[in-house]
């Protein structure tokens, strides 16, 4: 599948992998959509796109907010998007007793429902034009239990569930499902839940599209398209 002047939509987009993507697919020559809860690195990111030829829109705000979630769909549908990049996502690393019903309750939202709302609301236009990728940005966390991240494991292994069954439903509708469970990764995501990981615990972001479509370090699982 070409990306020249197809349309996709990136959550999580301003920092770390979802901003790589969002240059990477610019610069294969997409229009995007990004959507992250930092407007000026979004702005900045946007700039970016921008002076290199693709459109761009952004949606700064947390999905979670009801409106910013329904303004992201909207925008799906308005412009008719090919790719939907479920990205956006935040761990958790804290013993089950530790975590508070509030922490549980956004981890699950952001990791597990936000995705399974958006991916419902492109789904019926994908089946009409039988066409159409999501890609899940999943984690290693989705197959296999980690000591200490409880909460956060079972929205992945949820995350995962979902992809696969939706699988079964779309079959031969040319629609493909990607899921990608990447190890820990040189981005922010573990800073911000409070466990700094040194280089030799990471995986960089690949630089290149060719690395992203051979990373042997990412497990993706596609829908072949029949």
């Amino acid at each position: 599948m070409t990306l020249k002047d197809k349309w996709i939509l990136i959550t999580g987009a301003s920092k770390g992998l979802g901003r790589e993507m969002a240059i990477l697919f610019a610069e294969a020559g997409g229009n995007l959509i990004l959507t992250a809860r930092t407007a000026e690195l979004l702005e900045e990111l946007k700039a970016r796109v921008v002076a290199g030829g693709s459109e761009c829109i952004t949606v700064a705000g947390d999905l979670r907010d009801s409106s910013v979630l329904e303004s992201v769909k909207s925008l799906c549908i308005e412009r008719q998007i090919d790719v939907l990049v479920n990205n956006a996502g935040v761990v958790d690393i804290t013993k089950l007793e530790d975590v508070s019903d509030e922490r549980v309750d956004e981890v699950i939202e952001l990791n597990l429902v936000i995705p399974i709302k958006l991916t419902k609301a492109v789904i019926e236009m994908f089946k009409t034009r039988k066409r159409g990728v999501i890609v899940n940005v999943n984690s290693a966390g989705g197959k296999k239990p980690v000591p200490d991240h409880t909460i956060y494991c079972a929205s992945k292994y949820g995350f995962n569930g979902f992809a696969e069954t939706l699988k079964l439903e779309i079959k031969g509708l040319g629609i493909r499902i990607i899921s990608v469970c990447p190890g820990k990764m040189a981005t922010e995501l573990f800073n911000a839940a409070g466990r700094a990981m040194t280089p030799t615990h990471l995986s960089h972001p690949p630089k290149s599209p060719k690395a992203y479509s051979t990373c042997s370090k990412c497990r993706q699982d596609a829908h072949p398209r029949n």
